[in-house]
C-alpha cells in the first residue's frame, strides 16, 4: 500500500497528538448529579481513539454511526460548550472514519 501524502501524514498525527492529550476536568463536587446522557455517550465515544487502528471494521463504523447520533444533542449546548465539544467530537469521528477508508483501500 503506497503511503499517504505527507500533509495526510501531518494532519493525522497532530490529531492523535491532540486527541491523546488528557483533557483538564475540574474534579465534580461531591454533590454533583450523574453526568448528562450525551457526556456518558461521549466520553464512551471518544475514549477509543488510541484503539482506533486495532479496531475491526464493524467497531468503527458503529462509532462513527454513534458520533453522528451524538451531534443532535451537542447542538442543545450554550455556545461555547457547544463548539468545544462539537469539535472534539468531529475530530474522534474523523479518525474512526481515516481508519474505516484507509482499510477499505487495501
Amino acid at each position: 500500500m503506497p503511503h499517504p501524502p505527507r500533509a495526510v501524514r501531518r494532519a493525522l498525527a497532530a490529531l492523535l497528538l491532540a486527541l491523546a492529550a488528557p483533557a483538564a476536568r475540574p474534579a465534580p463536587p461531591p454533590a454533583a448529579a450523574a453526568a448528562p446522557a450525551w457526556r456518558t455517550e461521549f466520553d464512551e465515544v471518544c475514549a477509543r481513539t488510541q484503539d482506533a487502528m486495532a479496531l475491526s471494521v464493524e467497531e468503527l463504523r458503529s462509532l462513527v454511526a454513534r458520533c453522528d447520533a451524538l451531534l443532535p444533542a451537542l447542538e442543545k449546548l450554550a455556545e461555547s460548550e457547544r463548539k468545544v465539544f462539537t469539535r472534539r467530537l468531529q475530530a474522534c469521528r474523523s479518525l474512526y472514519q481515516f481508519v474505516l477508508d484507509s482499510r477499505g483501500q487495501k
